[in-house]
């Protein structure tokens, strides 16, 4: 009997120690809590010991209507307010046991405004701006600290004493990059560097001056197809126009959006074009030459005498052909198969034979090569011409009229010397 009375002492003893709290312990720790305004927020309340069902209510030290249970070690604030400053106390005890522990901590309510940022509606690449932050309403702050990040590249950081200040700022002075665009930049404003932060961001986006590039042949033969191709670069997206300096814009060629011009070459497409392209930030421009290769066409030979070459005049023949650019090779041959007399002087489009015989004639063909490789042929006969009957029939009078006048003229002539003798 006694026996078994020990034991059940022993047993009472073993699950009273086995129930006992040794320590209540909260988290975060401290005895003074600094909590943002705003935020989300919870006490985490827990026992040292060996207790396995502990039960936990929160007191705040205003009033016992405050005493809140919870089931969980947990006192959350999904919204904290300048109001829920105070100070809170957590009890345990183990279930069945009336004794307690309790562990109290103090919750400060710390507040600030959102950071504002102030800065230029255009941001210009390679130009200099200042961007401001200001935060204000402070409440339990005694400075500010400001930290500045380009993407996560840190830019600036600044420490700044409220006192009584009514509003803090902070100006970064940026130079805008065109690579900047996209990336956001931010101010970060923490309180006495507690871990609680507010920031403000805003996507870069760099306005910057168009560039042109041109794409497009320098020259092509008439009634080939052309593009003519311009592209930009800058930010906004600049307008892009095709103009011809000077003229105005053929109706050949078509205009179309995004810088290109097609269509089929004409000569008179001949000249300089230019690309503008424009946006807020500025304008640029870049010109072109465009040459339009044709002919040869129309090909001739042009001679002098115009009229009938005679004997020993100077023949002098010119090849004429419409073409652009000019020949790259003029060729001169007599035909059939024969070459050209030894006398000839060639020059280029010019033939010249200085005394013109009868072994010159012939007919003598120019071949004008062209740099496309186009050629054209032009041909001219060159003859004395036989002078007329009647011409020849005139000479014949005139010859013996001036023999017969000649005869009278010695006549008379002889007579005289001879009277003159016989005296």
């Amino acid at each position: 009997m006694k026996k078994m009375q020990l034991l059940q002492l022993c047993a009472f003893f073993h699950v009273t120690v086995c129930s006992q709290i040794e320590e209540v312990a909260i988290s975060p720790p401290g005895n003074e809590v600094f909590v943002l305004a705003g935020s989300a927020f919870q006490f985490t309340c827990a026992c040292v010991g060996s207790c396995k069902t502990p039960q936990f209510s929160w007191t705040r030290a205003t009033t016992d209507s405050d005493r809140m249970r919870t089931k969980n070690s947990t006192l959350k604030f999904s919204n904290v307010k300048i109001e829920d400053a105070g100070r809170y106390t957590c009890d345990a005890k183990c279930d069945g046991s009336s004794e307690k522990k309790l562990k109290s901590v103090k919750m400060t309510v710390y507040a600030f405004s959102q950071p504002v940022l102030v800065m230029p509606s255009i941001l210009t690449e390679n130009v200099a701006c200042d961007v401001t932050c200001s935060v204000d309403a402070f409440d339990h702050v005694d400075s500010v600290h400001i930290s500045w990040y380009l993407g996560s590249e840190l830019l600036k950081d600044e420490t700044q004493q409220t006192l009584d200040a009514a509003n803090v700022s902070d100006t970064l002075t940026l130079t805008a990059l065109r690579d900047y665009t996209g990336k956001s930049l931010t101010c970060e404003v923490k309180a006495d560097m507690r871990n609680n932060s507010k920031q403000v961001s805003y996507c870069l986006d760099i306005h910057y001056a168009p560039k042109i590039n041109i794409s497009a042949s320098s020259s092509g033969m008439e009634e080939e197809e052309v593009v003519m191709s311009c592209r930009s670069d800058g930010n906004p997206t600049p307008t892009i126009e095709w103009e011809r300096k000077g003229e105005l814009w053929p109706k050949n060629l078509h205009r179309h959006k995004q810088g290109n011009v097609t269509g089929r070459l004409h000569r008179s497409n001949q000249g300089v074009y230019q690309c503008v392209a424009k946006n807020v930030v500025s304008e640029a421009k870049e010109e072109m030459k465009l040459e339009v290769q044709y002919g040869p066409a129309n090909t001739s030979i042009q001679s002098f005498p115009l009229q009938a070459i005679s004997y020993g005049v100077q023949l002098n023949l010119t090849c004429l052909s419409d073409m652009y650019p000019k020949a790259k090779q003029y060729i001169w041959t007599r035909i059939p198969d024969m070459a050209l007399p030894k006398e000839a002087m060639v020059t280029n489009s010019h033939l010249i034979i200085d005394n013109f015989q009868e072994h010159h004639q012939g007919i003598y063909e120019c071949r004008v090569i062209h740099h496309s490789g186009n050629t054209e042929r032009a041909f001219y006969t060159a003859s004395v011409q036989a002078e007329p009957e009647s011409k020849v029939f005139t000479q014949m009078v005139g010859a013996v009229a001036g023999s017969l006048v000649s005869g009278i003229t010695g006549g008379i002539v002889a007579g005289f010397m001879l009277a003159k003798w016989l005296k």
